[in-house]
């Protein structure tokens, strides 16, 4: 169980990195890393990685039950 909450949690912090670097973008003016296509990136794959985490904890913490 402990290693659900691990991974549920590691989830959390790539989705609050993304929303956090994607509501610092939408502030600021001009591209975070010098480049929107980098700043875009970042942010996908931020929120692939949050998913792939979520998807994988929540097939564990379903199996587990």
């Amino acid at each position: 169980m402990r290693n659900i909450g691990l991974l549920f949690t590691i989830a959390f912090l790539f989705f609050f990195l993304g929303q956090l670097l994607w509501t610092i973008g939408l502030i600021v003016e001009n591209p975070l890393f010098g480049s929107v296509h980098i700043e875009d990136w970042l942010l996908n794959v931020l929120f692939t990685l949050s998913s792939i985490f979520g998807v994988i904890a929540s097939i564990k913490l379903y199996n587990l039950k």
